[in-house]
């Protein structure tokens, strides 16, 4: 069975309810946020206080709050993982994450535009080119700092190769140490 995608399209016109005074849309807003308020509670909220609307625009606009709050939580949850994983790893790749979060939001904006701009799709296709580029320079600097590691690593064995040959170590023993300055499984 094939995933339901969700479409969503941009308003035509604003809602009623964001023209409403502010004041009135404030108390909307927080009636919505409590999650305790019916349509036909807020409609009557939305009455005493001097304004006017329809039952339909309060269910979208009632509808729109609590996607928008969905997603608000979806990424404070995602933003605590992500956390709990520098954490766990402070010294772990912030600017990898930070690249992935990135690329979320971006193919997140690709899923909901429907009727995009040329404008739109040029900058998302600038942005996808510089993830795929930002990309790059993080494997070639992982490289880098892998290939120092181990000319480093290098360096140390040779030393202490010198060192145990002066002591008089066995051939055996030399290669052990080595292997272990160097990282190689016993064999």
């Amino acid at each position: 069975m094939a995933p339901k995608t969700i479409v969503k399209r941009k308003p035509s016109r604003p809602s009623s309810i964001t023209q409403l005074d502010p004041k009135i849309k404030e108390a909307v807003d927080t009636a919505v946020r409590e999650g305790r308020t019916s349509i036909d509670q807020l409609v009557e909220l939305i009455n005493s206080l001097g304004g006017e609307a329809s039952r339909s625009a309060v269910g979208r606009y009632v509808k729109t709050a609590n996607e928008r709050m969905e997603e608000y939580r979806q990424a404070q949850q995602m933003a605590a993982v992500w956390m709990d994983k520098i954490g766990a790893e402070p010294k772990g790749d912030v600017s990898r994450m930070l690249l992935e979060m990135l690329r979320m939001v971006a193919f997140k904006s690709i899923s909901e535009t429907e009727s995009a701009s040329p404008e739109d799709l040029m900058f998302l296709s600038n942005a996808i080119k510089g993830f795929a580029q930002t990309d790059k320079l993080v494997i070639d600097k992982e490289f880098a700092i892998r290939k120092l590691i181990a000319a480093k690593a290098e360096k140390a064995a040779e030393e202490i190769t010198k060192g145990a040959r002066k002591l008089g170590a066995s051939e055996e023993t030399i290669q052990t140490w080595r292997n272990k300055v160097l990282g190689v499984a016993a064999q």
